[in-house]
């Protein structure tokens, strides 16, 4: 039963918080009519989407577990990114926070359900955000590699980590040494890595001090997209 709500409470505290930070901020906006009619229209259907995405994983939550990858779902990879982009835009405009993207094609489509795929990109954008400094940046590439993956690059260039702790990131558990004072425990990427091998893709990452902090996610492609 304390295990059972443990993991309630790391699940819903690592997936909830930046969510919730989009909806606020969009909300605000909107409080204050900064908003011109047809950008409202977009921040609401933002918030409703953000909404839904939160709704999923209580739904995870309630039904005990991250849902297997037997089946295929068609997501298009693409368009996520850049409404993430424009989503977290918003939440690291008083850090100064830029946000870059560029993918091969404008449309790509992976095998894993969008709830999911939400939940890989909220956490590396909350993990990014909380150990970089104002006026950074955070690149996102995005390309296929081989006949039946897509690789996408998601390179920050905040302080960084010693080479040797980078790879440890991936444990659960693990808390490198600028994270002291950070709120967290440790169980970020290590869930990323348990989503991305679920569906059939995998993760890695590279760091340095001084040198940013770099993942790498292999996705999976759409059967019908694979040559």
């Amino acid at each position: 039963m304390i295990s059972d709500f443990n993991w309630m409470k790391r699940m819903l505290s690592h997936n909830v918080r930046m969510p919730s930070a989009v909806i606020a901020g969009y909300g605000e906006l909107l409080r204050q009519g900064l908003l011109a009619p047809e950008e409202q229209k977009k921040a609401i259907l933002d918030i409703c989407e953000n909404i839904d995405y939160i709704n999923e994983l209580l739904c995870l939550v309630l039904e005990d577990g991250v849902q297997d990858g037997a089946s295929e779902e068609r997501v298009e990879l693409t368009a996520q990114l850049e409404r993430m982009r424009r989503y977290i835009s918003e939440v690291t405009k008083r850090n100064a926070i830029q946000i870059t993207l560029h993918t091969e094609s404008p449309e790509m489509y992976i095998s894993m359900p969008q709830p999911a795929l939400m939940r890989v990109l909220y956490q590396l954008f909350e993990n990014a955000v909380k150990y970089m400094d104002e006026g950074t940046t955070i690149a996102i590439q995005a390309y296929f590699v081989e006949e039946e993956s897509i690789l996408v690059v998601f390179k920050n260039d905040g302080r960084g980590i010693p080479a040797k702790e980078a790879k440890r990131t991936l444990e659960k558990g693990f808390r490198g040494g600028n994270s002291h004072g950070k709120a967290g425990c440790g169980s970020g990427l290590a869930e990323v890595k348990q989503i991305m091998e679920r569906y059939g893709g995998s993760i890695d990452v590279a760091s340095g001090v001084e040198n940013g902090f770099s993942v790498f996610l292999r996705f999976r492609t759409y059967r019908e997209e694979r040559k």
